[in-house]
């Protein structure tokens, strides 16, 4: 019971460090086009997370597996929102690049009067893809 304990401790304290280094390394990216830095929102973490978790427990990379984006997104009333989904990579690093280098991802890296972002990642060992990432951005 102890070691559950300190693991759900450890993972409470290191998710919020972890999903701050996912902005900084978007914001990075955004500094250097000439656009401005995100910050992490914990709302759309939740995003994140939900559409992460449904692409990994049906262990398929899609944008409508946990629902139309749209619809999800809706709730937060956002001008402007975009996702962007991976699997495979089993770093936000190696994840972060891959979007560099594919075109429509990029446009969503880049949007135009994007202030804040959420991240998440799930995991299904089952599946080939093992890591499953999802992004969100918004104004």
């Amino acid at each position: 019971m102890r070691t559950l304990l300190a693991l759900i401790a450890f993972i409470s304290l290191t998710m919020p460090a972890m999903a701050a280094d996912y902005a900084s390394q978007i914001s990075a990216y955004r500094r250097a086009h000439g656009l401005s830095a995100v910050k992490i929102d914990a709302r759309l973490n939740a995003v994140a997370l939900q559409q992460a978790r449904a692409m990994a427990s049906h262990g398929v990379v899609s944008h409508t597996v946990a629902g139309l984006f749209p619809v999800r997104i809706a709730k937060l009333r956002k001008r402007l929102a975009a996702e962007n989904i991976a699997a495979g990579f089993a770093t936000f690093p190696e994840t972060l690049k891959q979007w560099e280098n594919s075109t429509g991802h990029r446009e969503n890296l880049l949007m135009v009067g994007a202030h804040k972002v959420g991240v998440a990642s799930a995991i299904n060992r089952r599946s080939p893809y093992g890591v499953f990432w999802a992004m969100v951005i918004t104004d």
